[in-house]
C-alpha cells in the first residue's frame, strides 16, 4: 500500500507537521511506501514525488509580490496541476490530507477524486468551521491579524464552504479527539464520516534514573493564543526558587521576554530557543512537571501526551481536547486565563512532591496503554485499508466505527 501524503509544509514546524513527519516515520519504518506533495523548501524532508511541489507562498508577513498571487489562497491552478503530474507518475492507494488551506487550496481534491483515489483528511485546527482557524475559550479575545488578513481567511473560507468541497471530496474526516468530532458535526458535517483516532508519541529510551531539577517547563509556540503572558503573570506571583523554562519561538517572543522584566521575574524565567527532539525529551525529562495554559480550544495535546510519556503530570487550561486528556489521576485544570486558579494549581504541585510522583506515575501508564506509535499504526493501517477495499461503493465502511 502506498499513501500519499499531502500538507502545506514538510519540514518541522508547528502540531501539524509533528504528526505527520511522526507518521510518514512509523509508516516507512515499517514497509509502506510513502509519497509527498507540498511546497517547495529548502528545509524539506526529503521524499518521493518532491519534483512535483509547487512554489513556496510566504504568508507569514505582507509582500507586495504576494498581492499577484492571491488568487491561488481561493484556488491554486498550479497545485491542481502538479497533483495530476504526481498521480500520473506514482502509483498511490490512498491519499492522507492534512493542512492544505491558502497555500495548496482544495484545488487538488476533484482532480484527486476523479483518479479514484479515496481520500481521508486528519483536522489539525478549525479551519473546516471557523475562518480563524481558532475556537477561543475566552471573552473578547482580538485577533492579532490584520484587516486585510482576516477578510482574505473569510472569504476564503465563505467559497469553500459554498461549494462544499471537503465534504464531497473527503471520504473520511480524522478527529484527534471527541471535541473536534463534536464540533465538526455540530457545524453540518456527516457523523458518519468522521472517525476519532488520537496522535501519538514515539519516544527512545535514552534517560534512565531521572531526577527532578528545580524547575517546570512550557513549550510551543509563542502567539497569543498559547496563553504564555497568563503564566509568566501567575508566575510573578509565586514565591519559590523554582525556575520557569519557556521553550519556542514565535511573534509574541519580544513581549513575553518584556514582560517578564516588567514584572522584575526575569532571573526566574528562562527563554529557550526552539529545540531538536533530543534535547526537548532532556528538558522535559528533568522537570517538575509541564504547564500548558492555553486560551483556545486544542483539538490535541500532543505536547501533555509528550509530557506523560516521560512520567511528568501537567497543569493546563480546561478547553477543547485538554479535558480528554488529563483528569484528576495525570494533572491539574483551571479555567483559561484565570491567574489566579492558574498560581494555585503551580503551586499545589510545586509543594507537593508526593502528590507530583503518584500523577506522574500514573500519567506514564495512561500514555504508555493509549498513545503508542504501533497501536496507532495498526490503527491508521485499518483505516486505510477499509478506505481502499470500500472507494468504488463511496460509503464509509461502518467497522470503522470500531476501529
Amino acid at each position: 500500500m502506498k499513501v500519499l501524503q499531502i500538507n502545506k509544509f514538510f519540514y518541522p514546524r508547528g502540531g501539524a507537521e509533528t504528526y505527520l513527519l511522526s507518521l510518514i516515520s512509523l509508516l516507512q519504518k515499517n514497509g509502506q511506501p510513502v509519497i509527498g506533495f507540498s511546497q517547495s523548501n529548502k528545509n524539506n524532508l526529503k521524499i518521493a514525488g518532491e519534483e512535483f511541489f509547487i512554489d513556496e507562498i510566504q504568508l507569514d508577513k505582507f509582500y507586495l509580490k504576494n498581492i499577484f498571487k492571491i488568487g491561488r489562497i481561493f484556488w491554486s491552478f498550479q497545485a491542481k496541476k502538479n497533483i495530476k503530474k504526481l498521480i500520473n507518475q506514482e502509483n498511490a492507494d490512498l491519499v492522507h490530507l492534512h493542512n492544505i488551506y491558502h497555500q495548496i487550496s482544495p484545488s487538488i481534491l476533484p482532480a484527486i477524486k476523479k483518479a479514484g483515489l479515496p481520500i481521508v483528511m486528519t483536522v489539525h485546527d478549525f479551519k473546516l468551521i471557523n475562518p480563524s482557524y481558532t475556537l477561543w475559550a475566552v471573552k473578547n479575545q482580538k485577533s492579532g491579524k490584520s484587516f486585510l488578513a482576516r477578510l482574505l481567511m473569510t472569504l476564503e473560507y465563505l467559497f469553500h464552504k459554498s461549494i462544499r468541497v471537503y465534504q464531497k471530496n473527503v471520504d473520511l474526516f480524522i478527529a484527534p479527539s471527541e471535541f473536534v468530532k463534536n464540533k465538526l458535526v455540530a457545524a453540518g458535517f456527516a457523523m458518519n464520516k468522521i472517525i476519532v483516532l488520537p496522535h501519538f508519541v514515539e519516544l527512545n529510551n535514552d534517560y534512565n534514573n531521572i531526577e527532578e531539577k528545580n524547575y517546570i517547563v512550557a513549550f510551543g509556540r509563542l502567539d497569543e493564543s498559547k496563553g504564555y503572558d497568563i503564566l509568566i503573570r501567575a508566575w510573578a506571583e509565586i514565591k519559590s526558587d523554582i525556575n520557569l523554562k519557556i521553550i519556542g519561538s514565535g511573534s509574541k517572543e519580544k513581549i513575553l521576554k518584556k514582560l517578564s522584566r516588567d514584572l522584575k521575574i526575569e532571573n526566574k524565567v528562562e527563554f529557550i530557543p526552539q529545540v531538536d527532539k533530543k534535547e526537548l525529551a532532556a528538558i522535559i525529562s528533568q522537570s517538575l512537571f509541564a504547564v500548558f495554559p492555553s486560551l483556545v480550544h486544542e483539538t490535541f495535546g500532543l505536547g501533555i501526551i509528550e509530557s506523560y510519556f516521560w512520567g511528568k503530570p501537567v497543569v493546563a487550561s480546561k478547553v477543547g481536547a485538554f479535558s480528554e486528556i488529563i483528569n484528576s489521576q495525570t494533572g491539574l485544570l483551571c479555567k483559561p486565563g484565570d491567574i489566579s486558579e492558574l498560581k494555585q494549581s503551580l503551586e499545589t504541585l510545586i509543594g507537593n512532591k508526593d502528590l507530583r510522583l503518584e500523577l506522574g506515575q500514573n500519567a506514564k501508564k495512561y500514555a504508555e496503554e493509549n498513545f503508542t506509535s504501533q497501536e496507532h499504526l495498526a490503527k491508521i493501517t485499518a483505516i486505510y485499508n477499509s478506505l481502499i477495499q470500500e472507494v468504488s461503493t463511496k460509503k464509509i465502511p461502518a467497522n470503522l466505527e470500531k476501529i
